[in-house]
C-alpha cells in the first residue's frame, strides 16, 4: 500500500475519486501555519477532469494518518505537444483562520449593506487558549458567516490562560490569535473529516497539545547524518505599550526584561500598540508578547539518518513537537519542529526534511514570514 492516500473531493466535500501513484508529490506540513501540497500527474491522467473542477479539493493521508486537506488553489499545465504534466497546488484548511474576521460585535447579521458595530470597540476573548479560539471561531466563522461544513470540536479547555485575552477588531482571527495560542501550549488544526459515500464531509476545527520527543537526536546516536545550529541574539529588551487615549492624553506603560539585558549586555526598545484596553495588567501582557517575539532565536538544520528510529507520522514525530538535539558534546538544545516536507520517492517511501526552531536556511520560509509580519502590521493599522 502507498504511504500516501490521495482523495479528490468536489466543492461540497463529497468524494469523487482516488489518485493512485502521482508523478510527483511534495507536502510541507506546518505547526500553526498553513500547510501546502503540490502534486503532478501525467497530462493524460483520466482524473484530471475532476481535479480541474472549480472548488475541487484534496484530502491526503500519510501512513494512514491525516496529513493535509484543502482546496486546490492553483493548477498549471506543462506540455511539449506530445506529453506533459498537470500540477495542482493545495492550501490546508487551516487557512480559514486567516479568512475569518473577528468583528467587535459578531452577533450583528452579516448581510450586505451597512453593519452596526457601535456597541463595542473591541471584542476581547478571555480564558484558556482553547476556549478563546473556539469561541471566536464559533461566533464569527460558524454562526455569523456560516462557512460551509465548518464545525468546532467540543471544548476541553486545553492550553494556559492567555493574560489579557485576545482583542479583535476586524482582524483576521489568526493574526491576533497566533502566537498567543502557541505560547499557551496548543496547536490548531482544521481537518476534513471522513464521510459516508455521497455525503458532504465536515471541516473540524480542533486543537492539539504538542509533545516532547522522548529521545535525543544526535549523529553519534545514529539518528542523524548531519546537524548544524544557528543562534540569533534578541532584538529588543524593552517595550513601550501605547494604550487608549489621543495625543497628550494617551496612556503609556513601559516594560523591561532586566534578565535579558544582564545576559546580553544590550538595551533596545520597541513599541506595541494596545488600544483595546487601559488595564495595566492587560497592557503589560501585550508588552510581554512583543518581548517574546523579539527574544533570542535558535535554528537547527539536520539530515535524518533514515534508520526508522525517528520518522514523521504514526509512532514518530509531528510538527509542533519539541525535539532534543545534541549538536555537539555538552551542547543539547530542545526546539519545536516548525515544519516537515515529505517528498514522494516511491509508493512505499517518502523523503523527510524537518525544520526545527525559529531560524531557517530556507529562503521561501524566511520571505513568507517577513511578508506575513508586514501584512499583519498593516492590518493592525487599518483596523484602528
Amino acid at each position: 500500500m502507498s504511504v500516501f492516500r490521495i482523495g479528490v473531493y468536489d466543492k461540497d466535500r463529497v468524494f469523487q475519486c482516488q489518485i493512485g501513484n502521482p508523478v510527483a508529490l511534495s507536502a510541507t506540513v506546518r505547526h500553526n501555519l498553513t500547510s501546502t501540497l503540490s502534486m503532478s500527474v501525467a497530462l493524460g491522467h483520466r482524473r484530471i477532469g475532476k481535479l480541474k473542477e472549480d472548488g475541487a479539493r484534496l484530502k491526503v493521508s500519510f501512513k494512514g494518518e491525516h496529513l493535509i486537506s484543502g482546496p486546490i488553489t492553483e493548477d498549471n499545465i506543462e506540455s511539449d505537444g506530445v506529453s506533459g504534466l498537470y500540477t495542482v497546488t493545495v492550501e490546508d484548511d487551516l487557512t480559514a483562520l486567516w479568512e475569518i474576521l473577528g468583528w467587535p460585535v459578531p452577533t450583528v447579521a452579516a448581510t450586505p449593506g451597512a453593519i452596526n458595530q457601535s456597541a463595542a470597540e473591541y471584542r476581547t476573548y478571555n480564558g484558556n487558549a482553547e476556549t478563546i479560539l473556539k469561541t471566536a471561531v464559533t461566533e464569527n466563522g460558524v454562526n455569523r458567516i456560516g462557512i460551509p461544513g465548518l464545525v468546532v470540536a467540543p471544548n476541553l479547555n486545553r492550553g494556559a490562560t492567555i493574560p489579557g485575552g485576545v482583542p479583535l477588531r476586524m482582524h483576521p482571527i489568526a493574526d491576533q490569535m497566533f502566537p498567543a495560542l502557541e505560547d499557551a501550549g496548543i496547536g490548531v488544526s482544521v481537518r476534513q473529516a471522513n464521510s459516508a459515500p455521497g455525503e458532504s464531509a465536515d471541516l473540524v476545527l480542533d486543537v492539539y497539545e504538542p509533545q516532547t520527543h522522548p529521545r535525543t537526536l544526535s549523529v553519534k546516536g545514529r539518528t542523524l547524518k548531519r546537524v548544524a545550529m544557528t543562534r540569533k541574539r534578541p532584538t529588543a529588551s524593552r517595550v513601550v505599550i501605547g494604550g487608549q487615549g489621543e495625543k497628550t492624553a494617551r496612556n503609556f506603560r513601559y516594560l523591561v526584561d532586566t534578565a535579558r539585558e544582564a545576559q546580553y549586555g544590550r538595551r533596545a526598545e520597541v513599541f506595541r500598540d494596545a488600544r483595546d484596553d487601559n488595564t495595566p495588567a492587560v497592557m503589560d501582557a501585550r508588552g510581554q508578547e512583543t518581548l517574546n517575539e523579539h527574544g533570542p532565536k535558535n535554528g537547527v538544520s539536520l539530515t535524518l539518518a533514515g534508520s526508522g528510529i525517528f520518522q514523521y507520522g504514526p509512532g514518530g514525530f509531528h510538527v509542533g513537537d519539541r525535539i532534543p538535539v545534541r549538536v555537539a558534546e555538552g551542547v543539547t538544545i530542545t526546539e519545536v519542529i516548525r515544519e516537515c516536507t515529505l517528498n514522494w520517492v516511491s509508493p512505499t517511501y517518502a523523503a523527510e526534511a524537518p525544520s526545527i526552531g525559529e531560524l531557517t536556511d530556507q529562503p521561501e520560509r524566511i520571505t513568507a514570514q517577513r511578508l506575513a509580519a508586514l501584512a499583519r502590521g498593516q492590518r493592525n493599522q487599518e483596523t484602528r
